[in-house]
Protein backbone atom coordinates (compact mmCIF):
# COMPACT_ATOMS: atom_id res chain seq x y z
CA UNK A 1 0.00 0.00 0.00
CA UNK A 2 1.17 3.50 -0.83
CA UNK A 3 -1.04 5.78 1.25
CA UNK A 4 -4.45 5.95 2.82
CA UNK A 5 -7.78 7.53 1.96
CA UNK A 6 -10.62 9.13 3.93
CA UNK A 7 -12.82 6.12 3.14
CA UNK A 8 -14.87 3.72 5.23
CA UNK A 9 -15.52 0.41 3.48
CA UNK A 10 -18.71 -1.48 4.37
CA UNK A 11 -19.10 -5.19 3.60
CA UNK A 12 -22.62 -6.56 4.22
CA UNK A 13 -22.53 -10.29 4.87
CA UNK A 14 -24.97 -13.18 5.33
CA UNK A 15 -23.48 -16.61 6.16
CA UNK A 16 -20.88 -16.60 3.37
CA UNK A 17 -17.60 -16.85 5.26
CA UNK A 18 -15.93 -18.81 2.46
CA UNK A 19 -16.36 -15.82 0.15
CA UNK A 20 -16.04 -13.12 2.80
CA UNK A 21 -12.38 -14.05 3.28
CA UNK A 22 -11.59 -13.05 -0.31
CA UNK A 23 -13.62 -9.85 -0.05
CA UNK A 24 -11.75 -8.69 3.06
CA UNK A 25 -8.41 -9.74 1.57
CA UNK A 26 -9.09 -7.58 -1.50
CA UNK A 27 -9.72 -4.56 0.75
CA UNK A 28 -6.49 -5.17 2.67
CA UNK A 29 -4.62 -5.48 -0.64
CA UNK A 30 -5.69 -2.03 -1.89
CA UNK A 31 -2.94 0.25 -3.18
CA UNK A 32 -4.71 3.05 -1.31
CA UNK A 33 -5.66 1.83 2.14
CA UNK A 34 -9.08 2.78 3.56
CA UNK A 35 -9.37 4.49 6.92
CA UNK A 36 -11.62 1.72 8.23
CA UNK A 37 -13.55 -1.43 7.32
CA UNK A 38 -16.92 -2.40 8.81
CA UNK A 39 -18.31 -5.90 8.25
CA UNK A 40 -22.08 -5.75 8.81
CA UNK A 41 -23.45 -9.21 9.63
CA UNK A 42 -27.25 -9.43 9.45
CA UNK A 43 -27.43 -12.80 11.25
CA UNK A 44 -24.93 -12.21 14.06
CA UNK A 45 -23.01 -15.38 13.25
CA UNK A 46 -20.28 -16.23 15.78
CA UNK A 47 -18.00 -17.78 13.16
CA UNK A 48 -18.26 -14.61 11.06
CA UNK A 49 -17.38 -12.51 14.09
CA UNK A 50 -14.34 -14.70 14.73
CA UNK A 51 -13.22 -14.43 11.12
CA UNK A 52 -13.51 -10.62 11.17
CA UNK A 53 -11.73 -10.32 14.51
CA UNK A 54 -8.87 -12.40 13.10
CA UNK A 55 -8.53 -9.94 10.23
CA UNK A 56 -8.76 -7.02 12.68
CA UNK A 57 -5.63 -8.30 14.41
CA UNK A 58 -3.69 -8.35 11.12
CA UNK A 59 -5.02 -5.51 8.97
CA UNK A 60 -3.09 -2.20 8.78
CA UNK A 61 -6.30 -0.22 9.45
CA UNK A 62 -9.23 -0.63 11.88
CA UNK A 63 -11.56 -3.52 11.06
CA UNK A 64 -14.84 -3.70 12.96
CA UNK A 65 -17.45 -6.45 13.20
CA UNK A 66 -21.04 -5.17 13.42
CA UNK A 67 -23.92 -7.41 14.48
CA UNK A 68 -26.71 -5.86 12.40
CA UNK A 69 -29.24 -8.63 13.01
CA UNK A 70 -32.59 -7.99 14.62
CA UNK A 71 -35.74 -6.12 13.54
CA UNK A 72 -35.38 -4.60 10.09
CA UNK A 73 -32.50 -6.85 9.05
CA UNK A 74 -32.54 -9.25 6.14
CA UNK A 75 -31.70 -7.19 3.06
CA UNK A 76 -28.37 -6.04 1.65
CA UNK A 77 -29.63 -2.46 1.82
CA UNK A 78 -30.36 -2.69 5.53
CA UNK A 79 -26.92 -4.21 6.21
CA UNK A 80 -25.15 -1.54 4.17
CA UNK A 81 -27.05 1.24 5.94
CA UNK A 82 -26.19 -0.16 9.36
CA UNK A 83 -22.50 -0.25 8.51
CA UNK A 84 -22.57 3.22 6.97
CA UNK A 85 -23.97 4.68 10.18
CA UNK A 86 -20.61 3.99 11.85
CA UNK A 87 -18.60 5.93 9.27
CA UNK A 88 -16.76 9.08 10.35
CA UNK A 89 -14.96 9.51 7.02
CA UNK A 90 -15.86 11.77 4.12
CA UNK A 91 -16.29 8.89 1.65
CA UNK A 92 -18.09 5.54 1.74
CA UNK A 93 -17.41 2.44 -0.31
CA UNK A 94 -19.38 -0.82 -0.38
CA UNK A 95 -18.29 -4.34 -1.27
CA UNK A 96 -20.61 -7.36 -1.27
CA UNK A 97 -19.28 -10.35 0.64
CA UNK A 98 -19.05 -12.51 -2.50
CA UNK A 99 -17.27 -9.91 -4.67
CA UNK A 100 -13.71 -8.59 -4.65
CA UNK A 101 -11.77 -5.51 -5.77
CA UNK A 102 -8.69 -5.17 -7.89
CA UNK A 103 -5.87 -3.47 -5.92
CA UNK A 104 -6.36 -0.17 -7.79
CA UNK A 105 -10.09 0.17 -7.05
CA UNK A 106 -10.01 2.68 -4.17
CA UNK A 107 -7.23 4.76 -5.70
CA UNK A 108 -8.92 5.02 -9.10
CA UNK A 109 -12.43 5.75 -7.83
CA UNK A 110 -11.43 8.29 -5.19
CA UNK A 111 -9.21 10.09 -7.71
CA UNK A 112 -12.13 10.20 -10.17
CA UNK A 113 -14.39 11.49 -7.42
CA UNK A 114 -11.99 14.35 -6.69
CA UNK A 115 -11.01 15.16 -10.27
CA UNK A 116 -14.59 15.39 -11.49
CA UNK A 117 -15.90 17.07 -8.33
CA UNK A 118 -18.50 14.32 -8.35
CA UNK A 119 -20.84 12.99 -5.66
CA UNK A 120 -20.02 9.37 -6.52
CA UNK A 121 -17.69 7.46 -8.82
CA UNK A 122 -18.37 4.10 -10.49
CA UNK A 123 -15.92 1.54 -11.92
CA UNK A 124 -16.63 -1.32 -14.30
CA UNK A 125 -17.38 -4.87 -13.17
CA UNK A 126 -16.82 -8.31 -14.67
CA UNK A 127 -18.15 -11.73 -13.68
CA UNK A 128 -16.02 -14.76 -12.89
CA UNK A 129 -18.27 -17.02 -14.99
CA UNK A 130 -17.70 -17.40 -18.72
CA UNK A 131 -20.57 -16.04 -20.82
CA UNK A 132 -22.03 -13.97 -17.95
CA UNK A 133 -22.19 -10.34 -19.10
CA UNK A 134 -22.44 -7.30 -16.84
CA UNK A 135 -23.21 -3.91 -18.38
CA UNK A 136 -20.52 -1.21 -18.24
CA UNK A 137 -21.95 2.09 -17.12
CA UNK A 138 -21.34 5.20 -19.20
CA UNK A 139 -21.49 8.88 -18.29
CA UNK A 140 -24.47 11.23 -18.29
CA UNK A 141 -27.34 8.82 -17.68
CA UNK A 142 -30.71 9.98 -16.35
CA UNK A 143 -33.10 8.27 -13.94
CA UNK A 144 -35.51 7.31 -16.72
CA UNK A 145 -32.68 5.68 -18.68
CA UNK A 146 -31.72 3.33 -15.83
CA UNK A 147 -35.02 2.62 -14.10
CA UNK A 148 -35.64 -0.66 -15.94
CA UNK A 149 -32.30 -1.99 -17.19
CA UNK A 150 -29.39 -1.69 -14.77
CA UNK A 151 -26.54 0.02 -16.67
CA UNK A 152 -23.82 -1.65 -14.58
CA UNK A 153 -24.23 -0.17 -11.11
CA UNK A 154 -23.92 -2.73 -8.32
CA UNK A 155 -23.35 -2.74 -4.58
CA UNK A 156 -19.61 -3.26 -5.03
CA UNK A 157 -18.39 -0.87 -7.72
CA UNK A 158 -18.85 2.67 -6.45
CA UNK A 159 -17.64 5.14 -3.84
CA UNK A 160 -19.76 8.06 -2.64
CA UNK A 161 -19.35 11.11 -0.50
CA UNK A 162 -20.80 10.30 2.92
CA UNK A 163 -22.82 13.52 3.05
CA UNK A 164 -24.48 12.68 -0.28
CA UNK A 165 -25.23 9.12 0.85
CA UNK A 166 -26.90 10.33 4.03
CA UNK A 167 -28.83 13.09 2.28
CA UNK A 168 -30.20 10.43 -0.07
CA UNK A 169 -31.31 8.29 2.88
CA UNK A 170 -29.02 5.38 2.02
CA UNK A 171 -30.33 2.20 0.45
CA UNK A 172 -33.98 1.20 0.60
CA UNK A 173 -33.99 -1.45 3.37
CA UNK A 174 -37.36 -2.80 2.23
CA UNK A 175 -36.23 -3.89 -1.24
CA UNK A 176 -34.88 -7.46 -1.23
CA UNK A 177 -33.73 -7.09 -4.86
CA UNK A 178 -32.89 -4.20 -7.20
CA UNK A 179 -31.77 -2.10 -4.23
CA UNK A 180 -28.62 -1.07 -6.11
CA UNK A 181 -30.61 0.03 -9.17
CA UNK A 182 -33.13 1.80 -6.94
CA UNK A 183 -30.26 3.64 -5.23
CA UNK A 184 -28.91 4.81 -8.60
CA UNK A 185 -32.35 5.95 -9.76
CA UNK A 186 -32.84 8.02 -6.62
CA UNK A 187 -29.33 9.47 -6.85
CA UNK A 188 -29.97 10.64 -10.40
CA UNK A 189 -33.39 11.99 -9.46
CA UNK A 190 -31.64 14.03 -6.76
CA UNK A 191 -29.30 15.46 -9.46
CA UNK A 192 -26.20 13.88 -7.94
CA UNK A 193 -23.23 13.94 -10.30
CA UNK A 194 -21.19 10.81 -11.00
CA UNK A 195 -17.86 10.00 -12.61
CA UNK A 196 -16.99 6.78 -14.43
CA UNK A 197 -13.71 4.89 -14.14
CA UNK A 198 -13.57 3.04 -17.45
CA UNK A 199 -11.61 0.09 -16.11
CA UNK A 200 -12.70 -3.32 -14.84
CA UNK A 201 -11.77 -3.11 -11.16
CA UNK A 202 -14.44 -5.32 -9.54
CA UNK A 203 -14.95 -9.08 -9.79
CA UNK A 204 -18.50 -10.32 -9.35
CA UNK A 205 -18.59 -13.94 -8.20
CA UNK A 206 -21.33 -16.10 -9.74
CA UNK A 207 -22.27 -18.99 -7.47
CA UNK A 208 -25.18 -21.03 -6.11
CA UNK A 209 -25.03 -19.98 -2.46
CA UNK A 210 -28.18 -17.90 -2.23
CA UNK A 211 -27.64 -14.98 -4.61
CA UNK A 212 -30.28 -12.32 -5.18
CA UNK A 213 -30.47 -13.45 -8.80
CA UNK A 214 -31.93 -16.78 -7.64
CA UNK A 215 -35.40 -17.46 -9.05
CA UNK A 216 -37.50 -17.37 -5.88
CA UNK A 217 -40.75 -15.94 -4.55
CA UNK A 218 -38.70 -13.37 -2.64
CA UNK A 219 -37.14 -12.15 -5.87
CA UNK A 220 -40.53 -12.01 -7.59
CA UNK A 221 -41.99 -9.98 -4.74
CA UNK A 222 -38.99 -7.67 -4.87
CA UNK A 223 -39.43 -6.99 -8.60
CA UNK A 224 -43.12 -6.23 -8.06
CA UNK A 225 -42.30 -3.88 -5.18
CA UNK A 226 -39.69 -2.11 -7.28
CA UNK A 227 -42.13 -1.66 -10.18
CA UNK A 228 -44.72 -0.17 -7.87
CA UNK A 229 -42.21 2.20 -6.28
CA UNK A 230 -41.04 3.61 -9.62
CA UNK A 231 -44.28 3.29 -11.60
CA UNK A 232 -44.35 6.97 -12.61
CA UNK A 233 -40.91 6.70 -14.26
CA UNK A 234 -41.65 3.57 -16.28
CA UNK A 235 -42.29 3.78 -20.01
CA UNK A 236 -44.27 1.06 -21.77
CA UNK A 237 -40.94 -0.54 -22.81
CA UNK A 238 -39.71 -0.41 -19.21
CA UNK A 239 -42.83 -2.15 -17.93
CA UNK A 240 -42.49 -4.88 -20.55
CA UNK A 241 -38.82 -5.35 -19.64
CA UNK A 242 -39.54 -5.67 -15.91
CA UNK A 243 -42.57 -7.89 -16.50
CA UNK A 244 -40.29 -10.18 -18.53
CA UNK A 245 -37.90 -10.33 -15.55
CA UNK A 246 -40.83 -11.20 -13.30
CA UNK A 247 -42.12 -13.89 -15.67
CA UNK A 248 -38.62 -15.37 -15.91
CA UNK A 249 -38.63 -15.84 -12.14
CA UNK A 250 -42.19 -17.12 -11.85
CA UNK A 251 -41.85 -19.69 -14.61
CA UNK A 252 -39.53 -21.42 -12.10
CA UNK A 253 -40.93 -20.28 -8.75
CA UNK A 254 -44.70 -20.42 -9.38
CA UNK A 255 -46.43 -23.00 -7.14
CA UNK A 256 -48.08 -25.12 -9.84
CA UNK A 257 -47.09 -26.62 -13.17
CA UNK A 258 -49.98 -24.83 -14.88
CA UNK A 259 -48.81 -21.47 -13.53
CA UNK A 260 -45.22 -22.18 -14.54
CA UNK A 261 -46.32 -22.95 -18.10
CA UNK A 262 -48.43 -19.78 -18.16
CA UNK A 263 -45.47 -17.64 -17.14
CA UNK A 264 -43.26 -19.42 -19.66
CA UNK A 265 -45.68 -18.41 -22.41
CA UNK A 266 -45.91 -14.87 -21.07
CA UNK A 267 -42.13 -14.59 -21.00
CA UNK A 268 -41.84 -15.72 -24.63
CA UNK A 269 -44.43 -13.15 -25.72
CA UNK A 270 -42.79 -10.34 -23.77
CA UNK A 271 -39.32 -11.15 -25.10
CA UNK A 272 -40.66 -11.25 -28.65
CA UNK A 273 -42.29 -7.85 -28.16
CA UNK A 274 -39.09 -6.39 -26.71
CA UNK A 275 -37.02 -7.80 -29.58
CA UNK A 276 -39.37 -6.33 -32.18
CA UNK A 277 -39.14 -2.92 -30.51
CA UNK A 278 -35.36 -3.09 -30.09
CA UNK A 279 -33.97 -0.44 -27.74
CA UNK A 280 -37.14 1.68 -27.87
CA UNK A 281 -38.13 3.27 -24.59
Amino acid sequence: MTGSADVTVVIPTHRRNEYLVDAIASVVAQELSPAALVVSDDVGDLSTRSLVEDWAARAPFPVRYLDSSGPGAGTAGASRNAGAELATTGILAFLDDDDSWQPAFLRATTEALSTASADFAVAWTSADAEGYHIQRIGPGLSATQVVARNPGFVGSNFVMRTAAFRALGGFDPDLPVSNDKDFLVRALQASLHYAVVERVLVLNRIHGAGQLTDKSHRRAEGIQRYMTKHAVLLSDWDRRYLRAQLASVLRVAAPSLVARWRYTGELAALRLGLAMRGGER
